[in-house]
């Protein structure tokens, strides 16, 4: 499929190549002025191609906004019936929709109101497959667009009306059954999340290393031996006070030492006992001196692209001068990251010196703490690392809580037995999603293989007796003649 008109293929006998504009009126939307509020909010539906965004049905009855008579009247929209054909041509080009009752459409859409003898889902199918040669047929510098004329120019095979009919259900059929496979797949990649989660939890609740801490126990040091032999980190100037109050995680993580008993020889501890806490900060974007330098600077666009892992590269870069003239500055590597804003919850290990935007709290872990001890502590956590957080639209966990962090401690050989166990895992887990992931692109091919043999005519049984398209298409151009001549004598 998405053959540009010259690269037309063989059909079927009794199948016809033609252009759209020879199955009917092709009609342009329009939009009514923003600036007359009585031209809005009636009774004519009306579309955007803003309405499709998401949309995942073959129909639509209504958009977000309506028309009334007088803006129809005095804007290019046009009411079209239902069983019209509407094909976004811009921002983007390539949604399809069959109206299932009367409406118009603004000026991203170009129309087909199919004649008698076209089923209008077997034109659906055509430009749902035919997505990329529209795109090719279309022009424009600012933004591409399909002009009018250049929709009813897209060449289309067609079959016999009867054909069609039988095309389109056998299209469905095996649809259907992709539809099954794909809810599958993506039922499966979501189990493997919530699986993934409880891998995390267990570990951080001490059950991954349940054995191996039995075998061990009488090798490793006390975690107060551990702590002892660790310096305190010594802490930024400045800042507000760390809360009192006790917010309890579900793993190993919580706002100050909380009711929950942790695992033998484990300890719960201040993490700023056992590393120093920072944050970051942006330079003013209104100084270009201070951007796109050589300094890395994490945003929360690197933190979503690295989360769980080590973070060696950034969107964004600073300079020395931007650095300088903030309260950023560039921490040490294996500095672990955990943003706190709006998009709470992604954790990334700096591979190299970077320093990062306010949206961050940072930890430079001490040699009693392992950073991928931390992060994967962090991380299993999950969504309910909100709980250490405040707000309801947009919920930040500021500094009160974070300065009181604790964080439930083994010794240092189970804190690393503990990363290889969820590694181990969680590479296991890496390469379902990616098999599952694979499936998912294939059912993407099948599915375009499907609509390629539907169009060549190889995907129902030709019947010979059928009626040619040949005249089905005389017929169609004979009757718009005819009401073209009738339209004029009626002038």
């Amino acid at each position: 499929m998405n053959q540009a008109p010259e690269e037309r293929w063989i059909v079927p006998s009794g199948w016809e190549w033609t252009r759209l504009s020879q199955l009917g009126d092709i009609v342009a939307g329009g939009t009514p002025s923003t600036k007359e509020p009585t031209y809005w909010g009636n009774d004519i539906h009306w579309i955007s191609p803003a309405d499709l965004t998401g949309y995942t049905s073959k129909t639509i009855k209504r958009g977000a906004k309506s028309i009334s008579k007088s803006g129809l009247a005095n804007s290019s929209a046009k009411v079209m019936p239902s069983g019209s054909v509407h094909f976004s041509s811009r921002a983007p080009i390539g949604y399809v929709v069959i109206s299932s009752e009367p409406l118009a459409t603004n000026q991203g859409f170009k129309s087909l109101v199919p004649a008698p003898g076209i089923f209008n889902k077997y034109i659906y199918y055509y430009l749902i497959a035919s997505q990329d040669y529209a795109r090719k047929c279309a022009s424009g510098t600012t933004f591409l667009e399909l002009s009018g004329k250049a929709f009813g120019n897209l060449s289309i095979p067609i079959a016999p009306t009867v054909l069609q009919y039988k095309i389109v259900a056998k299209i469905e059929e095996l649809f259907s059954e992709l539809d099954k496979g794909v809810e599958s797949l993506k039922k499966a990649r979501a189990q493997l999340n919530i699986y993934r989660q409880a891998v995390l939890k267990h570990a951080f609740e001490g059950k991954l290393t349940a054995k191996w801490r039995e075998e061990n126990k009488d090798k490793l040091e006390t975690i107060e031996q551990l702590i002892n032999r660790n310096p305190v980190p010594v802490q930024p100037r400045g800042g507000r006070t760390a809360s009192t109050q006790v917010i309890e995680g579900v793993a190993a993580m919580a706002v100050n030492i909380p009711s929950k008993a942790p695992p033998p020889g484990w300890s719960w501890v201040p993490l700023l006992r056992i590393a120093r806490q920072e944050t970051g900060h942006t330079p003013s974007r209104s100084h270009v001196e201070y951007w796109n330098g050589d300094q890395d600077w994490i945003g929360i666009a690197d933190a979503r692209l690295h989360h769980g892992k080590e973070i060696k590269d950034t969107i964004q870069k600073v300079t020395r001068k931007g650095l300088d003239n903030s309260s950023a500055r560039t921490l040490p590597v294996r500095t672990v990251c955990l943003s706190r804003t709006a998009s709470i919850g992604y954790v990334c290990i700096m591979s190299r010196p970077m320093a990062t935007s306010q949206d961050f709290a940072t930890w430079t872990c001490t040699g009693a703490l392992e950073p991928k001890f931390l992060m994967y502590a962090l991380m299993a956590e999950g969504n309910e690392i909100k709980r250490f957080g405040k707000g309801t639209t947009h919920t930040t966990i500021y500094f009160p809580e974070i300065r009181a962090m604790t964080i439930c401690l083994p010794p240092l050989e189970e804190q690393c037995a503990i990363i290889n166990a969820v590694e181990a895992k969680l590479d296991q887990l890496d390469v379902l999603a990616t098999e599952i992931d694979s499936r998912l692109v294939q059912c993407d091919v099948l599915r375009q293989s499907v609509l390629k043999k539907a169009f060549a005519g190889q995907l129902v049984e030709q019947n010979p007796h059928d009626e040619p398209a040949s005249i089905l298409l005389g017929r169609i151009k004979a009757e718009r003649e005819k009401a073209k001549r009738k339209r004029k004598s009626a002038a």
